[in-house]
């Protein structure tokens, strides 16, 4: 596996990583790229790493926090996604704890003091929390050997999702004694990369940026939303990603709660057992269909933006939008959760006439809701629309879809795999226009 155990870690030698890996994990090896994150981790760095969907990022952090002497703790912007986690590792014997809202008050309070006298292994907290008291007076306490930051991108003025709350890890990270920090997203561009950096007060970071390219998939965009047509070539595109295996599944996003309602009325009239997710439903309804869909019992999920940060789930074969996002960095992001597996599989985007309005407006929207002083609403907004003004232009794109994406991240063009501009190469399988 190429591992190596260093101060940072108890000692323990390249075997018994090995024997964690495959006893508590399941695996045998490691993916291309794991090994020198985890090394990075264990030898007390602080790490930067940018991985498309797919990665096995949970591992890098994981696998670590079970050979450092102290506490790692994980900060996650989602609580659905903590809670799997959590529930995952401690299937696995692994002690691990979230400290969320989403607990009772007894529960917390039982875990507060837990954490006061011996802290679990993997400790999951939420941007928001840490700006608590409570949490502020545990983390001198705690003294974490590891601070991991999931979703970095969040903390990032120029990234495509920035929230305030993820300011709160600076004043933490302070309190805790400036413990290592391990940084992890799917997608950033070097701006946005830099910013993280800064943010996070990394120190001599040890970058690991892999190709935003792959080449399972195939990107494609359609007009026939433009054109009142978007349903036939939406239900036509599902229904041959659920020809192509048992298990497969198919995902499609959308921008309002409203439209996943009623995409998924239309979907159960055609015979497919779609589901509907987003925001506004409560927590356990949300876990409740997440769970479903990766067991299969849904086979289609309708979702807003809200869905599938950190899942799991690799026979989604078609990832489609109808609606055009806000920001390449979001849709790649988003896209990217199809082919997990590696097989190929399809990204669809139906951009439709309102996309560009509503995403100004929402831009005017965030700008007033945002606690920034007016100068910096004015520069991110500027921002947004830089982004929006390059998500048209992938849309607009009459070049290889894969080199305007590759351009975006700074990244040379690759050779295409497939696209509806350049069509498949290389007889690639499963190509679709």
């Amino acid at each position: 596996m190429g591992l190596e155990s260093g101060d940072h870690a108890d000692g323990r030698d390249t075997e018994a990583l090995r024997r964690i890996l495959g006893q508590v994990f399941g695996h045998q090896e490691l993916r291309s790229g794991q090994a020198a994150v985890i090394r990075a981790i264990l030898a007390g760095r602080d790490v930067l790493t940018v991985r498309a969907t797919g990665f096995g990022k949970s591992l890098c952090y994981q696998l670590p926090a079970l050979l450092l002497r102290r506490p790692t703790v994980v900060i996650s912007p989602l609580i659905a996604l903590m809670q799997d986690q959590v529930a995952g590792l401690r299937n696995r014997g692994v002690d691990a704890a979230a400290l969320t809202s989403a607990l009772e008050a007894t529960e917390r309070s039982a875990l507060v003091a837990r954490i006061r006298t011996s802290p679990p292994r993997l400790l999951y907290l939420s941007p928001e929390g840490l700006a608590t008291r409570r949490i502020r007076d545990l983390a001198p306490r705690l003294a974490p050997a590891c601070v991991v930051v999931d979703e970095a991108h969040c903390i990032s003025e120029w990234g495509h999702d920035f929230r305030p709350d993820y300011r709160n890890i600076g004043e933490f990270l302070v309190a805790a004694g400036r413990p290592p920090v391990a940084a992890f997203t799917a997608t950033a561009t070097a701006a946005t990369r830099d910013d993280i950096e800064v943010c996070l007060g990394l120190r001599h970071p040890v970058r690991f940026v892999s190709t935003v390219d792959r080449p399972n998939l195939c990107w494609s965009v359609s007009t026939a939303a433009r054109h009142g047509a978007a349903l036939p070539v939406l239900a036509e595109a599902i229904e041959t990603a659920l020809e192509s295996g048992r298990q497969a599944s198919a995902l499609v996003y959308l921008l309002s709660r409203a439209g996943t309602v009623r995409l998924a009325h239309e979907l159960r009239r055609r015979g497919m057992g779609a589901a509907v997710y987003h925001a506004g439903l409560d927590g356990s309804t949300r876990a409740a269909l997440q769970e479903r869909f990766l067991a299969g019992r849904y086979r289609v999920m309708c979702a807003t933006s809200a869905f599938g940060m950190g899942i799991d789930h690799p026979r989604i074969r078609l990832v489609a939008h109808l609606g055009m996002p806000a920001a390449l960095e979001a849709y790649v992001q988003e896209a990217g959760r199809a082919g997990r597996d590696g097989l190929p599989a399809r990204c669809l985007l139906l951009p439709t006439r309102g996309d560009i309005e509503l995403h100004r407006s929402r831009i005017r929207e965030r700008g007033r809701r945002l606690d920034l002083d007016r100068n910096q609403a004015r520069e991110i907004a500027a921002r947004s629309r830089a982004r929006l003004g390059a998500m048209r232009g992938y849309v607009a794109a009459r070049g290889c879809r894969r080199a305007v994406i590759a351009r975006y991240f700074g990244e040379p063009p690759p050779v295409c795999a497939g696209c509806d501009r350049c069509g498949p190469r290389d007889g690639a399988a499963g190509w679709q226009p």
